[in-house]
């Protein structure tokens, strides 16, 4: 049987790359299945669950949007962020878990900031007072 590569790559990580045998992307005019041997195009993915079957058992890449090319080699994502084998809804609750330790880490680094900025003005202002 033949079969195609599908590449899913973000930023970061290559999240998957190997052969299967057959693709469904949701895509902005509706799902779009590939086989091996489709034509080539080029199209925006939408968010949600990208399906691909290997060896006759269905997986998932769950995706939050990007682009798809498709060509005789196969399938190619490229997107912000991926995770294969996850539910879309794990992804999001695992994005939003990250932006809100994010936020905290952001909101002390800047009470750590504050604090230095304050005592570099104490130290220049006491400076310039006693030549």
């Amino acid at each position: 049987m033949k079969t195609l590569r599908l590449t899913v790559v973000t930023p970061h990580a290559t999240v998957f790359d190997d052969t299967v045998d057959a693709v469904v992307a949701p895509l902005s005019d509706g799902w779009r299945g590939v086989l091996p041997g489709h034509a080539s195009f080029i199209a925006r993915l939408l968010r949600g669950e990208i399906l691909f079957r290997v060896g006759g058992k269905e997986r998932v890449v769950a995706t939050l949007g990007g682009a798809i090319a498709v060509d005789r080699e196969g399938v190619t994502v490229l997107t912000g962020v991926a995770a294969v084998d996850c539910p879309l809804e794990n992804l999001e609750h695992a994005i939003s878990e990250e932006s809100q330790q994010l936020a905290a880490l952001e909101r002390e680094a800047e009470k750590h900031f504050d604090r230095v900025y304050r005592q570099m003005a104490r130290t220049f202002n006491h400076r310039r007072r006693y030549p």
